[in-house]
């Protein structure tokens, strides 16, 4: 797999799904629009590392923005659509070199690519996830738990929810805590990390299988 046409490939795919958020809120009548930081995987280590330099207070407005939404603005618009491509790019050009890794140490085996695309994103996901968590805590967010997101996982513990199979004091309630609140501790930042890595994966193989299912029927 080319890394670098893959990374064009996912920035292109995160802009362009950044730019759908912005829309989706101005469609909704919303003054200010969803900024995610999920899968955002260079913004949030540049927010990690300023933040350790002693410069946290002055992003305190961006942070605020990640949180509750940024103002509608031609600039703001701007700066969320080339910053998602610029953070899809380096999600994707990872996923490609883990790809590629894995199939170098597999080679001769019967390791499905299927499988494969589905560990690599996994393992991207799995570092976004972590370094959300760690920003989340470094940072200390208002928002503590996952309002919605587009995840196997966050979608299977909202199924379990609405059929009430998740009641109080139970070892179901406290795994599915463990996904959906925002953690507080090093531990915690762990426990995301091996969860967004359980997301990519399922993610990654239904994408993957999907994929070479539409491939094999066009005949590309």
């Amino acid at each position: 797999m080319n890394a670098i046409k893959f990374g064009v490939y996912t920035g292109v795919i995160w802009a362009i799904a950044s730019g759908l958020l912005i829309e989706l809120s101005v469609m909704n009548g919303a003054m200010t629009a969803w900024i995610e930081l999920d899968f955002r995987f260079l913004s949030s280590i540049v927010l990690v590392i300023l933040n350790y330099l002693g410069l946290k207070e002055g992003l305190s407005q961006l942070i605020y923005y990640s949180q509750y939404g940024m103002p509608i603005n031609a600039v703001n618009v701007i700066i969320v659509i080339i910053t998602g491509f610029i953070d899809g790019y380096v999600s994707g050009f990872f996923i490609a070199i883990f790809y590629n890794f894995l199939s170098i140490i597999s080679e001769g085996k019967n390791f499905p690519k299927t499988i494969k695309f589905g560990i690599a994103v996994g393992i991207v996901l799995g570092i976004c996830s972590g370094l959300l968590a760690w920003v989340s805590m470094l940072f200390s967010f208002e928002i503590t738990s996952f309002g919605f997101a587009i995840r196997p996982m966050f979608l299977f513990f909202l199924g379990l929810a609405e059929l009430s199979l998740v009641t109080a004091g139970s070892a179901l309630l406290y795994i599915s805590n463990s996904y959906l609140i925002f953690p507080y501790s090093t531990g915690g930042v762990f426990i995301w990390a091996m969860w967004g890595f359980v997301d990519g994966l399922i993610g990654g193989v239904i994408v993957s299988y999907l994929f070479l299912r539409a491939k094999t029927m066009l005949k590309i």
